[in-house]
């Protein structure tokens, strides 16, 4: 506890980063996988590896974006620097240690930015909430980047405004439930009819609280929401991840997350008429239902390139 509260102390960070409670996520996030680096190994291992086979999945490998990027846990990027010409790094603060280790890396940019679009929103003196729907996503390069990666951040777009919401506009918890599905969907529709090349979907979609081997209690994180059927499912993956065994946030439940990895892909008119071949015949199943940022004196330039609605 003194540990963080001295990093959150000594972090120069925008004012806003504070405010909404993003410095304080990222610290807690880095602390927390120092404590429970065993339990997450394999849900990290999984993101390294999903990321590695939607990457190989592109034809021509130039431009890449990872939207999340944060402490570049489950980011692999060494593999990524690899194999593409240029990498961009987007998330709402980045600590002054990615910073650094961004350096080491020619070809690895870091953008800061809002990808909700709701900041922009707000100056303009408008705030989403039961009568009026959140902007459309600000994801840089999507319209042509050629893999474009969101990784554990979707379920937590939201979080940060409607705690503002909550204290500020009186929202209840079916206003904040709202917006986040709402947040969460456009987010996902971007990526999967947005994209120009291959884009990665990875993101927890339900939180379980387990005693042994029994279920205590169960949480939808997508707030209801459905996530846009695949091209290919074959590619899709699913894993749970141990995010807080205990006795991190229980004394003897264990906090389990289900991790979806989807992966949406621009097919021609030949593979989809290959897909729905093979897949009539049984051999494949049924889907399941950037630019540099100009800085805006507060480190959070909102990010251009929101596809219209």
């Amino acid at each position: 506890m003194f540990a963080e509260l001295f990093r959150y102390w000594t972090t120069f960070s925008p004012e806003r980063v504070r405010k909404y409670g993003y410095l304080q996520r990222l610290i807690a996030l880095e602390f927390r996988y120092a404590r429970c680096k065993v339990a997450w190994a394999p849900h990290v291992a999984k993101c390294h590896a999903m990321i590695i086979k939607a990457a190989d999945l592109v034809p021509q490998p130039r431009t890449a974006v990872v939207i999340g990027s944060g402490l570049w846990i489950e980011i692999p990027i060494q593999a990524l620097a690899e194999r593409f010409e240029r990498v961009y790094l987007v998330d709402i603060f980045h600590m002054p240690e990615v910073v650094r280790r961004a350096k080491k890396y020619f070809n690895v940019k870091l953008l800061t930015g809002d990808v909700t679009g709701i900041f922009a929103m707000m100056k303009e003196n408008k705030y989403p909430g039961p009568l009026v729907p959140p902007p459309p996503p600000r994801i840089p390069h999507l319209a042509d980047a050629d893999f474009v990666v969101s990784c554990n951040c979707m379920s937590q777009l939201a979080g940060p405004f409607n705690e503002m919401f909550r204290k500020t506009r009186g929202y209840a918890d079916k206003d904040c439930d709202m917006v986040s599905a709402q947040v969460m969907e456009a987010h996902a529709e971007a990526l999967a009819t947005h994209a120009a090349g291959v884009a990665l979907l990875i993101t927890d979609t339900e939180r379980f609280a387990m005693q042994g081997d029994k279920i205590v209690s169960r949480t939808d994180l997508l707030k209801g929401i459905r996530l846009p059927a695949t091209a290919r499912p074959i590619h899709n993956e699913e894993w749970d991840w141990v995010i807080a065994p205990a006795p991190e946030e229980h004394p003897s439940q264990d906090m389990v997350h289900v991790v979806t990895a989807r992966v949406y892909e621009r097919l021609s008119e030949e593979d989809k008429k290959k897909e729905a071949e093979a897949a009539k015949a049984g051999e494949v199943g049924a889907p399941p239902e950037l630019e540099p940022l100009p800085d805006d004196g507060d480190g959070l330039s909102d990010l251009p390139g929101a596809p219209r609605r």
